[in-house]
């Protein structure tokens, strides 16, 4: 069983996975240092009041999870090449233009949900 964000990203099937949530885990880790680093529900979770960011994988594609589900629906429009769940945003591999926006989003479900 997965215990920790680095055994996650170590198991992971694929560079391109591996890519992605390294460039993600790292940006969450230098800007949000005092987040709470976990696995919840087997995926990378970095948790702040009642908020969350976390990360999974999937084989064409990588998501970004928040309770913030108005901002996924905003999402929409910033990324119209996405899929979207309740509350992710699913970007193909191939589409690395991105993850600038996805950085966005991911500092703007902090700023709108202070601890």
């Amino acid at each position: 069983m997965v215990e920790t964000t680095d055994q996650y990203m170590a198991n992971l099937e694929t560079e391109e996975q591996r890519k992605w949530t390294m460039i993600f885990v790292s940006f969450m880790r230098e800007n949000y240092p005092d987040f709470e680093e976990k696995i919840s529900y087997q995926i990378p979770t970095f948790k702040f009041g009642k908020q969350y960011i976390a990360f999974s994988n999937a084989k064409t594609h990588f998501s970004v999870h928040t309770l913030d589900f108005e901002l996924v629906l905003e999402m929409k429009n910033r990324l119209p090449h996405a899929k979207f769940g309740k509350g992710c945003v699913k970007v193909k591999f191939a589409d690395e233009d991105a993850i600038p926006e996805l950085f966005k989003f991911c500092r703007e479900v902090v700023v709108r949900n202070p601890i």
